[in-house]
C-alpha cells in the first residue's frame, strides 16, 4: 500500500526473543498498580504496543500522574463514537504517548487534530499502522510538551470502534471506549522523547480547520488548514 505522504508509518518493530523475554519478565516484576520500573533498551511505544498485542489490555494517556481509577469523561468530538461520556483508549502504543505528552492543563486551548488506523491490503490482511499528528499551531510553537503516564487497563469493558470505508478501503481504527471505571493494572511513565514523531507534529489553524471541515466533511486532512 502506498500511503499519502501526510501519513506516518509506524517505524520499524521487529520482535526478537531477547525482546519479547525482556518485556514479559519486566512484566512479570511490576506490582499490580505500581509504575514499571522501565530501564529496557527498547522504545516504550514497542513494550507498550507488545502488551496489547499479546495481552487483553488497552492504553490511556493521560498528563494526570496520580489516577487510581480511570473514570468516564465527556468528549467533544463531531464524529459519534468520539463524543461519549467514556473513557477513551487504544490498543496503539504510539498513539497513546500522544495524548501523554501533550500538557492540555497548561494549555487549555489547544485543540487536538489526530488518527491512528490500519488500512486493508488484502482479503485477510492490514497494513502496518498508519498515523497523523497535529495541534493549535499557536501553541505547536510553544513546544507543549510534558512528562505524562500511560495507563494500563483491563481490555473486558471496552468495546472498539467499528471498521470504518475511506475512499472505497475498509479502515480499523485502534480506538476503544468503556462507559465503567477501570482500575489500572499498571502505568507508565513517559516523556517527550520517548514519543517517535515529536518533530512531525503539524500545527493547524483552529478556526480554517473547522470551516474546512464543516464544509468536506471527507477531505481529511484539510491541508490547507495545516502550518498557517
Amino acid at each position: 500500500m502506498d500511503a499519502p505522504s501526510f501519513l506516518l508509518p509506524r517505524p520499524c518493530f521487529n520482535k526478537t526473543p531477547e525482546m519479547v523475554a525482556a518485556f514479559d519478565n519486566l512484566c512479570q516484576a511490576t506490582p499490580v498498580g505500581a509504575f514499571i520500573d522501565y530501564a529496557l533498551p527498547y522504545p516504550k511505544w514497542q513494550f507498550l504496543s507488545f502488551l496489547c498485542e499479546t495481552r487483553n489490555l488497552v492504553l490511556h494517556g493521560s498528563q494526570n500522574l496520580q489516577i487510581s481509577q480511570v473514570e468516564p469523561r465527556q468528549a467533544n468530538d463531531k464524529r459519534a463514537f468520539s463524543n461519549q461520556l467514556a473513557i477513551y483508549a487504544t490498543t496503539d502504543g504510539i498513539w497513546v504517548l500522544y495524548f501523554a505528552i501533550l500538557d492540555r492543563k497548561k494549555y487549555p486551548e489547544m485543540t487536538l487534530f489526530n488518527s491512528c488506523f490500519q488500512a486493508r491490503i488484502s482479503p485477510d490482511q492490514f497494513s502496518e499502522p498508519l498515523y497523523f499528528f497535529s495541534i493549535t499551531q499557536s501553541v505547536l510553537i510553544q513546544k507543549p510538551w510534558c512528562t505524562g503516564a500511560v495507563y494500563i487497563l483491563p481490555r473486558q469493558s471496552f468495546i472498539q470502534e467499528s471498521i470504518q470505508q475511506a475512499q472505497g478501503t475498509e479502515i480499523v481504527f485502534p480506538h476503544w471506549i468503556s462507559s465503567r471505571s477501570a482500575q489500572p493494572i499498571a502505568k507508565l511513565l513517559v516523556e517527550p522523547d520517548d514519543f517517535p514523531f515529536l518533530d512531525q507534529i503539524h500545527g493547524h489553524n483552529d478556526e480554517k480547520l473547522v470551516q474546512l471541515s464543516s464544509a468536506n466533511p471527507n477531505g481529511f486532512p484539510w491541508l490547507e488548514a495545516l502550518d498557517s
